[in-house]
């Protein structure tokens, strides 16, 4: 753990973190803090590592195991025309991947495109404490589970 990494400090103790989803192999699922696109969530690596390839190969073979978890788990709950997969670090130097459902338009007004280039005010929406709890109970009912 870092102590000048934000996600290892949000990690320390992810229960208390109210879009705290699931722990799983690798990884702590939370729920993206904005549902632009319902479903969405984040696999935070349980330790530090800015890279994913200098992760051990077991390591990356669980991570990855853990991403495709929560994209059925996501699927199952939400029902999304696709599911796309995002691991950057440009932002947050520690290894982490966005799990984003994409729907059909309206609710999805550009399907074709990655969600980053969706303006900020539309992409960074928000979600009240309702739609969030709604959205983990879905999301654990459907497969992702406490402890997993």
């Amino acid at each position: 753990m870092s102590t000048t990494c934000s996600a290892c400090l949000r990690l320390s103790d992810p229960a208390a973190d109210p879009l705290y989803i699931a722990t799983l192999r690798q990884s702590i699922v939370m729920l993206h803090e904005h549902q632009a696109y319902p479903g969405w969530c984040v696999l935070y690596l349980r330790h530090h590592a800015e890279h994913l390839h200098e992760l051990p190969t077991r390591v990356r073979t669980e991570l990855m195991l853990d991403v495709a978890d929560a994209a059925d788990a996501v699927v199952r709950a939400f029902a999304p025309r696709r599911v796309n997969y995002e691991c950057l670090g440009n932002q947050l130097a520690h290894v982490h991947w966005h799990v984003i459902p994409r729907y059909s338009p309206p609710l999805d007004p550009d399907p074709r495109n990655v969600v980053w280039v969706r303006d900020g005010a539309e992409l960074n929406r928000g979600s009240s404490p309702d739609e969030r709890l709604r959205s983990i109970r879905a999301l654990r009912a459907a497969g992702l589970h406490v402890g997993a």
